[in-house]
């Protein structure tokens, strides 16, 4: 009898999902697995589908490795030699980028982007993949890159469009901690690093933008028509698709329409101020080729104070139909073209764009997502690990923007790629911002039947906080995590050694770290800068220090 009444309930709850799906309403957490097919991975960047339905992954430090996402067998096919943070020094390079060329049954081509060891640029190469290793590399495109004085902003994902153009997302290679979280536009004497005017401000420059380019067999490239400046323009380099960006870190075109998709993540500003306005992330559209103006505007269009750097003065607003880049660091034109506003953008973290997905690519998958997912775009953030499904209508506007998998835990998703049964792969970095070791890749399908969600209780990184103390719940919904862990040191301090320094701190200590997590600040635990948190009050991150001295 007991048995019976679970598989009627099961099938009510099977005809209820497929009800859910009729009227536009998205299944529960339950109905959707996420198994864990690999772990261990070591700052794993991006992944590729090869047409058998391998996974290429490729880790910063170098490795591009092979995975058969059935047996969860993995191999590595090369280690590169690539130039990594030391230090300030190239904080965000390494082996950045990787996609295969649409034609890659045939020609076994990979191109990945990466900084060469012991050279300030980033390449973008092609290599041949022979079943073993990766060879015959030819070096397609070079960007340069400043290494010196904590810039950082590198991107670096790639992926090919329906007509076989490919995308390089740039970052602006900008260092953001001598702005007070505002706009990066020092335009000071032997100060180029803080200012993104040189870069994705600049017409000439190829950071801090998307380029289109058309690989040719012989290793060169052609420039497609309709890119943002055409071939021989003066001051300009014709690669350019889309400029002003600041960091456009994860990157995907729609296959179906040749629409890009990117998530550009914001500075880090936490309070509108009287230089321009708070930090805002950015889930980006573009139809035809533009200009999205950072550093001088953000969102839509909301537009930063021109600043005086030397006299500490602010002027006028720049100004989005008619932006001119006044730079002595500018190798390009003064006039710019107007700046295009933000497809959806919303408080500083750290956005990214997955793939968009079509429910008639997949007809005889039985794991495929259900009808209410086609034409939705999958936005992820790295920083607050959340997944949305962004539905568009046939002209690619907006129709709703909805969270999906709230109830699974995911540390720092990096990538997202759709395999042929329409299965999404999800690339977790893991915990910590450098030289981490508990990457995974994961397989999210569709099930008819609803699924137990597992999922770790505490998430890994909050691990020894207090979690019935107010402060864990604010350091949990503030950008915190980013940066730190509980047991273990990322790019800041773990809140073990926090605790230990501050352990017997009296009230006035208390007030004064309350005063630097609102400010910021850099030197007490090395040259990584902490930036300012003016979003939170003075109470708030007094109560997030009571709940960091709490850990043992």
């Amino acid at each position: 009898m007991i048995s019976r009444m679970l598989l009627g309930m099961k099938v009510l709850l099977a005809l209820f999902s497929l009800t859910l799906g009729c009227f536009g309403l998205i299944p529960s957490d339950e109905y959707f697995k996420v198994d864990s097919i690999v772990s261990g991975l070591e700052d794993p960047m991006e992944i590729a589908v090869t047409p058998a339905g391998d996974l290429f992954v490729i880790e910063r430090k170098g490795a591009v490795k092979l995975v058969d996402p059935e047996t969860g067998k993995i191999r590595t096919v090369i280690q590169l030699k690539v130039q990594i943070r030391e230090g300030s020094y190239a904080r965000e390079c390494g082996l950045l980028g990787i996609t295969l060329d649409p034609n890659f049954a045939k020609n076994k081509w990979v191109y990945l982007y990466y900084s060469p060891k012991k050279k300030s640029r980033h390449q973008l190469s092609r290599f041949t993949f022979d079943g073993r290793t990766l060879k015959d590399e030819k070096i397609i495109l070079k960007v340069p890159q400043d290494p010196e004085n904590a810039t950082c902003h590198e991107a670096g994902s790639l992926t090919f469009g329906p007509e076989g153009h490919l995308f390089i997302a740039t970052g602006d290679n900008t260092c953001p901690f001598k702005s007070k979280g505002s706009t990066p536009i020092d335009e000071r004497k032997e100060r180029h690093w803080y200012d993104a005017q040189r870069t994705s401000g600049n017409t000439n420059d190829l950071r801090g933008k998307i380029l289109r380019i058309t690989p040719q067999p012989d290793g060169s490239y052609t420039i497609p028509d309709r890119n943002l400046f055409t071939k021989g323009t003066i001051k300009t380099r014709p690669e350019i698709y889309v400029m002003g960006c600041r960091n456009p870190y994860r990157i995907s075109v729609d296959q179906k329409n040749g629409y890009l998709y990117w998530g550009e993540i914001g500075p880090d500003a936490g309070k509108t101020d009287h230089r321009g306005p708070r930090g805002y992330d950015e889930i980006n559209q573009v139809r035809k080729a533009g200009h999205f103006g950072w550093p001088y505007h953000i969102g839509d269009n909301i537009a930063y104070s021109e600043y005086d750097f030397e006299k500490d003065q602010i002027s006028r607003k720049f100004s989005a139909k008619a932006a001119q880049n006044k730079s002595p660091n500018n190798t390009g034109l003064k006039n710019l073209p107007p700046a295009q506003p933000a497809f959806w953008h919303y408080p500083r973290s750290s956005a990214c764009a997955g793939p968009v997905y079509y429910h008639s690519d997949y007809p005889d998958s039985a794991s495929k997502f259900p009808k209410v997912f086609d034409s939705c775009l999958i936005a992820y953030d790295w920083t607050s690990n959340w997944i949305r499904l962004i539905k568009m209508d046939q002209k690619g506007n907006i129709v709703w923007n909805k969270p999906w998998l709230s109830k699974h835990r995911f540390v720092h998703p990096n990538d997202m790629v759709l395999g042929h049964r329409g299965q999404l792969y999800l690339l977790e970095y893991g915990s910590k911002w450098y030289d981490g070791t508990d990457g995974k890749i994961k397989r999210i399908t569709y099930t008819q039947s609803p699924q137990t969600v597992r999922v770790p209780k505490n998430d890994p990184r909050m691990a020894g906080l207090p979690l019935d103390h107010p402060g864990s719940s604010l350091i949990s919904q503030s950008t915190c995590l980013a940066c730190h862990m509980t047991k273990a040191k990322s790019i800041g301090p773990s809140y073990l050694q926090v605790a230990k320094k501050y352990r017997d701190a009296d009230s006035a200590t208390i007030e004064e770290l309350s005063k630097k997590i609102l400010s910021g600040g850099v030197g007490i635990w090395g040259e990584q800068p902490m930036p300012p948190h003016p979003q939170h009050n003075s109470e708030e991150t007094q109560q997030m220090i009571e709940a960091i001295l709490r850990v043992k």
